[in-house]
């Protein structure tokens, strides 16, 4: 039997870190500019790669955690975080960047669909105040990491704070594999061509179309 307070923790501390992740690229421009020589092209790249990452983390997190339940899932996409995290700090060329950029997005978009759609599953009540306290804590992860980068950066190099954040995400993905969740949705195999049809739903594509760039601005 699942506990909802743990849940409840592990969803909004994981999307705080999410938040955190949103604006970590930006918080670190210059130096990534300048320790890989960047020119105006190569930081374009760096911040395609991104949402790219979390447009395929947000298409893909539902028919895994409906099928194989949110453990496994939440849990990767924090370790996932996690490498991106480390990357960004210790990168030693621009293709390795790239690619933890791309894990960082990839799992930060399974964090950002999967957590909210846990939080559904489980309110019985108040589900739409809950999910704005989701909301509110990814803010507080936007706001947080610009404040710890312009506080401690004359005592830690931006490389120490950021990898310090990404091991907070793989604590995070530990809690994630140690707590209990709702049972799977489907028990059987996938319904992949009744999936491929709501791609036809016009409404459907719209909300997701203005859920995907409110977390990329």
């Amino acid at each position: 039997m699942y506990r909802k307070k743990l849940i409840f923790a592990a969803a909004f501390i994981s999307i705080l870190f999410f938040g955190m992740a949103i604006t970590t690229l930006g918080s670190i421009v210059p130096e990534l500019k300048e320790k890989f020589q960047m020119n105006e092209i190569s930081l374009g790249v760096v911040f395609t790669i991104l949402p790219l990452g979390i447009l395929l983390g947000s298409l893909l997190f539902g028919p895994i955690c409906d099928r194989f339940g949110y453990k496994i899932l939440l849990a990767g996409a924090c370790f996932s975080m996690c490498i991106g995290f480390e990357g960004i700090a210790f990168a030693s060329s621009k293709n390795i960047l790239n690619l933890c950029i791309f894990l960082f997005g990839f799992g930060g978009g399974i964090i950002n669909g999967a957590t909210s759609a846990l939080i559904a599953d489980i309110s019985e009540t108040r589900k739409g105040a809950n999910l704005s306290i989701l909301g509110v804590f990814f803010g507080l992860g936007a706001l947080l990491m610009p404040l710890i980068l312009g506080f401690l950066e004359k005592i830690f190099s931006y490389e120490i704070i950021v990898s310090a954040v990404g091991w907070g995400t793989c604590a995070i993905g530990i809690f994630y594999l140690l707590i209990s969740y709702p049972a799977p949705k489907i028990s059987g195999h996938y319904p992949i061509k009744k999936s491929i049809s709501l791609l036809k739903d016009s409404t459907l594509l719209l909300i997701a179309f203005f859920l995907f760039f409110s977390k990329c601005i």
